[in-house]
């Protein structure tokens, strides 16, 4: 038979029982594994910040026509395309790109691109615009924007035909 001796052995063995498996299941629930940030997380970020510059100097700064024969007010990204101000477009890109919350600046570059199509050759073809700095084949993203111009005074661009038209403006950014 069981004796008062037999009850406590089993009655200490339990209260183990449960004390190893409230253990276990305390450690491995409240340990975290840290892994290092995948690069493509990086890459959105750095997407999507392109792609906000971009929205925000697509924008007019205001509900007023510069020129009264203008159809619409024009925005930052056309006034610089049609103008070919690649100093105004550099200077207001990394404003906008490298400004952070807090002190200091973000280390981001860029280079630009437009494509168009040109009637005279019927073929789509792509010139420099501007950049920051050379690109030597850093790990880089590419946004794109399409920007309305009206170039019938004037070829702003090199290559751009004296039309209205639409342009694809491609930049590459990537942080140094």
């Amino acid at each position: 038979m069981v004796n008062e001796e037999g009850q406590l052995y089993t009655i200490e063995g339990i209260a183990a029982a449960a004390l190893i498996l409230t253990t276990v299941y305390l450690v491995l629930n409240s340990t975290m594994v840290f892994t290092s940030g995948e690069t493509h997380i990086y890459d959105m970020q750095l997407e999507q910040l392109g792609n906000d510059v971009l929205a925000v100097m697509d924008q007019p700064t205001t509900w007023e026509k510069s020129d009264p024969s203008d159809l619409y007010p024009k925005s930052q990204l056309e006034i610089f395309i049609e103008n070919n101000n690649q100093t105004g477009f550099e200077d207001t890109f990394l404003t906008y790109s490298t400004t952070i919350t807090g002190t200091g600046k973000d280390t981001i570059n860029f280079s630009a691109n437009i494509s168009y199509y040109n009637e005279n050759l019927d073929q789509v073809e792509s010139v420099f615009f501007t950049n920051s700095q050379d690109y030597y084949r850093e790990n880089a993203v590419k946004v794109t924007r399409w920007v309305n111009i009206d170039n019938t005074l004037n070829t702003s661009v090199s290559g751009l035909d004296q039309r209205s038209q639409t342009v694809l403006l491609e930049v590459l950014l990537w942080r140094g």
